[in-house]
């Protein structure tokens, strides 16, 4: 059942382009267009691989936002190119790139439907003043995926960007929607990066991992980086953990050992910053990319978390699987999707923000995350 009285705002929505056309607004590269997830992103945004382009992209995104029925709002996310260390952009590691001016072009052309997802990369010498123009253009998050973008949570920068966040807007956070745990749909810079998008590291991890990607793989600083959240928060910043840090395909007791999880620090966070209280700083995690088989069984987790402390998402376009219509069909039909055997699988006929809504909705009725985010605007 939808909400009385507050907006439905999915927190997490991504767009993009290829660069065809509208290259001075976004670009896929050619790395990106040749993995699974993207011909599964196209199958599932219901575009042809021929037929992609740019004005292809925009029309088929603007036509899932406005026909939504049960969700009021997205807010769509840019997303920052690479930069290096020294503050150089490297668009030759950079692959995908979407500029804030094309998130405003949509709220533009859907000014009722779109809110403003920003992303600026913090190590930029001029952050502070690109987020005030984004502040300016409407901005209501801030958006990082450290593996992508080439970021490194223990960089000593970043206590100083957050510290700026906690108070961007007029005295007021600019939250930030902070990738966290497994990454798989967009590539990092490279394979031994995959670990910037980690909070903590386990031996275990540490051994699988040097093996898999080599002795250039290095382990995250955890100290460091709960150092640099924690002058955040400290300050009065908010931070979104994305997809609650729980892993995409494990689960129970094993799973923990076949793939990370920042279930754990997440939580701790979300403890000790508990959203709504008084003290500086709160912390949110969002149930974005959830409804699919695998994630199911995780579903326990998300239901142990206070309510005022999730939020909504659909992390479009995201896969999106009908599992109140029975978890047997739909592993198949997801073993199918990683095989690539796109053509045995049935996409939701409905509009795929809605379909996420509908089955969260149903696994998790009357609860509060829905509308939280409405109620961390005002």
């Amino acid at each position: 059942m939808r909400p009385k009285g507050q907006r439905v705002v999915d927190v997490h929505f991504h767009v993009g382009l290829l660069g065809d056309r509208w290259g001075h607004w976004g670009r896929l590269s050619e790395h990106f267009r040749e993995q699974v997830a993207y011909a599964g992103f196209l199958l599932y945004a219901r575009i042809h691989k021929k037929d992609v382009s740019d004005p292809v992209l925009r029309e088929a995104t603007e036509r899932v936002i406005d026909s939504c029925q049960q969700v009021d709002q997205v807010v769509c996310l840019a997303l920052d190119c690479v930069v290096d260390p020294d503050g150089h952009e490297r668009p030759d590691r950079t692959h995908m790139w979407v500029a804030n001016e094309y998130v405003q072009e949509l709220q533009r052309a859907l000014p009722n439907r779109v809110l403003f997802g920003a992303s600026v990369h913090p190590y930029r010498s001029d952050f502070e003043d690109r987020v005030r123009a984004c502040i300016d253009k409407g901005a209501v998050l801030l958006k990082w995926l450290p593996s992508a973008m080439g970021i490194d949570l223990a960089d000593s920068r970043i206590a100083d960007r957050l510290r700026f966040l906690a108070t961007s807007r007029s005295g007021r956070p600019l939250p930030l929607l902070l990738h966290c745990g497994p990454e798989y749909a967009i590539p990092p810079v490279e394979a031994s990066a995959a670990s910037r998008d980690w909070l903590s590291c386990r031996p275990w991890e540490q051994l699988a991992s040097r093996m898999r990607w080599g002795s250039g793989w290095q382990p995250p600083n955890a100290r460091a980086i709960h150092g640099n959240l924690r002058a955040g928060l400290d300050a009065g910043g908010t931070v979104i953990f994305a997809h609650c840090g729980l892993p995409y395909f494990a689960s129970g007791p094993v799973g923990r050992y076949l793939e990370h999880s920042e279930a754990s620090t997440v939580r701790g966070f979300l403890t000790s910053n508990p959203a709504g209280a008084d003290a500086a700083g709160c912390c949110f995690a969002d149930v974005s990319a959830f409804c699919t088989p695998f994630r199911l069984p995780l579903f326990d987790d998300v239901r142990r978390i206070p309510e005022q402390f999730v939020l909504f998402g659909s992390d479009f376009p995201t896969p999106v699987f009908e599992l109140s219509a029975g978890r047997a069909e739909v592993k198949k039909d997801f073993r199918a999707m990683l095989r690539g055997e796109f053509e045995r699988i049935i996409i939701p006929q409905d509009n795929l923000v809605d379909v996420n809504f509908r089955e969260l909705d149903h696994f998790f009725p009357g609860h509060a995350l829905f509308t939280n985010f409405d109620r961390l605007l005002a």
